[in-house]
């Protein structure tokens, strides 16, 4: 298999019925993405999804589509791979090159994983091994644990005058992980609501995004002995302060009796590793589409549990059903997890999802397709890639075959070739 086109869509899909969604750090009203279309010299095509955010890995829509994306489409183009160990292998030996580029190195390697499996016969599940002593097994041996149950988020766009109404729903749908954004003038008053609606036995994950950042840890500290002090369960508080303050963040775990949770400052690996040196936390976030992909974000979990650090598995806001269903896959594969935070966004959140098949939220795609399914298991609709675009496509074919894969190229590549106009 040789690597002769890539493709970058950029496309922005508005939140259902208008829905916003806030935290300390940012505020968004759409998923704005750019999907990577790899096709190999056989007419092969696999997908993969980049959700650049500047206050996680300093990546932006910009910077994807006129820097990274290209050069990272060009460290492919041209490379044969016969064997899913060689696929692997080219992954894990680019990784390491990328710096902070994560987002982008990831929406390719699951464009290449996706390929790869299609035309190889593996599954992304392959890729991750599956775990052991869960439920049911699969013919290559591999054992899968159950789907998670979704964790929900509760941001700053749920006013705190409709805060008891919407928890009172989602405690009748039976959901018990329950995410907080704090970082408010009220968030006393907020969550007392939230935890006379769901009870002192349903711990809340506080979120504050860094929203403490620009006062000394004593003023963090404060404010978690205070939600303690006044009956708030409280399960961890995720990033308080800045991403690269750990030494502030070491100082909260020893003060606060609260456990920490490390989001902002753990993209990478080496991330982690210095994390684990500063004794910073207590918990990783982990979301595929910050770390660079799934081997990398699988070296991460792999590098918590020897240091005895917790792991949480979360997604980021805006994912299509292509890093929903990784997301979907990863957890199941992978142990350690109690629940996935934005599980189904792709679904209730987006107006609409880019993959093809059933649109009822029961049968998405990047939930009930099996396992073994090869690639990343679902199907992307290049229709709605095109109709769902912002500029046009950048193409970028292989120098010895452009004209021979120009000719294969998607509808959304064809019939959207590549300006530098930003929208």
């Amino acid at each position: 298999m040789r690597i002769d086109a890539a493709v970058l869509h950029r496309v922005q899909i508005p939140f259902a019925g208008k829905q916003r969604f806030g935290h300390a750090s940012s505020e968004r009203s759409c998923s704005d993405a750019v999907f990577v279309e790899l096709r190999d010299d056989q007419g092969g095509v696999g997908w993969g999804e980049i959700l650049p955010r500047a206050y996680v890995t300093g990546e932006t829509l910009e910077g994807v589509l006129e820097r990274t994306g290209p050069q990272q489409a060009r460290r492919l183009l041209g490379v044969e791979l016969s064997d899913r160990s060689m696929v692997e292998a080219w992954i894990r030996q680019t990784l390491p090159t990328v710096g902070r580029d994560l987002a982008t190195f990831g929406g390719f390697e699951l464009a290449l994983l996706d390929l790869a499996g299609r035309r190889m016969g593996f599954s992304l599940a392959d890729v991750l091994g599956g775990q052991t002593g869960n439920q049911t097994g699969n013919p290559t041996g591999n054992q899968f644990g159950p789907s998670l149950p979704a964790g929900v988020i509760i941001g700053f766009e749920i006013a705190t005058r409709k805060l008891k109404t919407y928890c009172a729903l989602l405690r009748n749908k039976g959901h018990r992980h329950i995410k907080v954004k704090v970082g408010l003038p009220d968030d006393d008053e907020r969550l007392q609501v939230i935890t006379r609606v769901f009870g002192p036995d349903v711990p809340l994950r506080l979120d504050a995004n860094e929203a403490w950042a620009k006062a000394p840890p004593e003023v963090a500290a404060a404010e978690i002995l205070t939600l303690a002090r006044i009956g708030i369960p409280i399960h961890s508080v995720e990033q308080p302060l800045g991403a690269g303050d750990l030494a502030g963040m070491r100082w909260l775990r020893e003060h606060a009796g609260a456990p920490i949770m490390a989001d902002e400052s753990v993209c990478s690996l080496a991330d982690a590793e210095a994390i684990v040196r500063a004794r910073a936390a207590d918990i990783f976030n982990v979301r595929v589409g910050k770390h660079g992909g799934v081997l990398a974000s699988l070296a991460i979990v792999e590098h918590a549990r020897a240091a005895g650090i917790g792991v949480h598995l979360g997604t980021m806001v805006g994912e299509s059903g292509v890093l929903s269903r990784v997301a979907e896959v990863f957890g199941r594969c992978v142990p350690g997890f109690a629940c996935l935070d934005g599980k189904g966004q792709n679904r209730f959140l987006l107006e609409e999802d880019v993959l093809a098949g059933p649109t009822d939220a029961a049968k998405d795609p990047a939930a009930v397709t099996p396992l073994t399914a090869p690639g990343l298991g679902v199907d992307v609709d290049p229709e709605i890639i095109a109709r769902r675009a912002r500029g046009r496509a950048l193409h970028l074919p292989s120098p010895s075959n452009s004209r021979e894969t120009s000719s294969r190229a998607s509808p959304a590549a064809e019939e959207r070739p590549w300006t530098s106009k930003r929208n």
